[in-house]
């Protein structure tokens, strides 16, 4: 009855919708949680043990439970957006936090802050909330609506001229060109960068991938048209931009639209080129099939696995529940129709995915 209730309340008030999986999770999670004792008491650990049936169970959801007060709707987000997300809470363990409250306020707290890595501009409008003072020169604007227009091959040179400033530009993308956005450090030591579609969602961010603090970005244009970029960074100082269309040939797409179709029982080979490279893979399931998943790690040692419904919701996830290192997952299709895979992992490499008949 509290489960229930409490379920009921948060879908009332935020208009997530928590369905008969994630609610069966909860009760197995929450079955040794005085949860009216906690409500009763100052102590800690009981709802320490809350929050982390909720981020074992709730998926999505959870993730969406978390942006509520942002005013971005989870289901706005670009797949990289998405994915970032998804793979930071897949990061946090969530069953010790029944154990040191500070330990689990601090992974809880590192959550958080990823939030704003994978969302650097939550609620982005277009506009650096930081003004230039007055009387300084700012070579470049801090908004999308007056951004340097630059050419893809060539190399513009910037500077970060006082805290929080930010520097806007824009090119003309082609759709399916592959593009590399770099950042060379001048006097500005720790430069990022980030891209953005015209409507101002952001589409991939960077900090240090490029190694020496230097930002490096790949992004596969899903369609033709004005893109911003925004360098910013940690400090003042210089900085030497560069777009162009890279000579890395990215063996699968980054997002559900490129997606490599596959057939049940093919095995395919992938290779994550740099990193937070993913795959995106698509298969027709059939309702009432049971699907084995595998990943069987190459050069990559340790791939993840995901899978999403037609409208990229995630239904599952895996890391290690294979051989070694290796992402295992079974599913039990609750309909036909299409489902997409996607093949992620820390570092770079080969795989090869299998899905198959369970």
């Amino acid at each position: 009855m509290v489960l229930s209730g409490l379920v009921r309340s948060m879908q009332t008030e935020t208009g997530i919708m928590i369905g008969a999986e994630e609610t069966a999770c909860l009760r197995e999670s929450m079955a040794g949680i005085d949860v009216i004792g906690m409500v009763e008491s100052s102590d800690d650990l009981g709802a320490i043990a809350l929050l982390g049936a909720f981020g074992r169970c709730l998926g999505d959801a959870f993730i969406s439970l978390m942006l509520v007060d942002s005013g971005v709707e989870f289901e706005d987000l670009s797949d990289g957006e998405k994915a970032c997300l998804r793979e930071r809470q897949a990061g946090v363990d969530w069953d010790g936090f029944t154990g040191d409250p500070e330990a689990s306020f601090e992974a809880f707290l590192e959550l958080s802050f990823g939030m704003f890595e994978c969302l650097p501009e939550l609620g982005f409008d277009g506009v650096s909330s930081v003004e230039a003072p007055a009387g300084v020169d700012d070579d470049h604007a801090n908004s999308s609506a007056d951004a340097t227009a630059t050419r893809v091959g060539e190399a513009t040179g910037g500077s970060l001229e006082y805290d929080g400033d930010v520097d806007f530009f824009v090119f003309d993308a082609v759709e399916g060109d592959f593009y590399e956005l770099s950042v060379a450090p001048g006097t500005l030591e720790d430069p990022t960068v980030a891209l953005y579609g015209v409507e101002g969602w952001q589409l991939n961010y960077d900090d240090d991938s490029g190694g020496s603090w230097a930002p490096l970005l790949y992004w596969s244009a899903d369609g033709t048209g004005p893109r911003y970029v925004e360098v910013g960074g940690y400090g003042t100082g210089s900085y030497t931009l560069t777009i162009a269309v890279s000579d890395l040939e990215d063996d699968h797409a980054d997002s559900s639209e490129g997606a490599t179709a596959i057939e049940v029982g093919e095995a395919v080979q992938g290779t994550l080129h740099y990193d937070d490279d993913v795959d995106y893979f698509v298969f027709d399931a059939v309702w009432g099939e049971r699907y084995e998943l595998n990943v069987e790690p190459g050069t990559l040692e340790d791939p993840t696995l995901a899978l999403y419904d037609a409208d990229v919701w995630q239904l599952d996830y895996d890391d290690d529940s294979g051989d070694g290192l290796a992402p295992l997952l079974f599913w039990f299709a609750d309909g036909s129709g299409p489902l997409y895979v996607v093949v992620g992992g820390y570092g770079i490499g080969s795989y090869t995915l299998t899905v198959a008949r369970g």
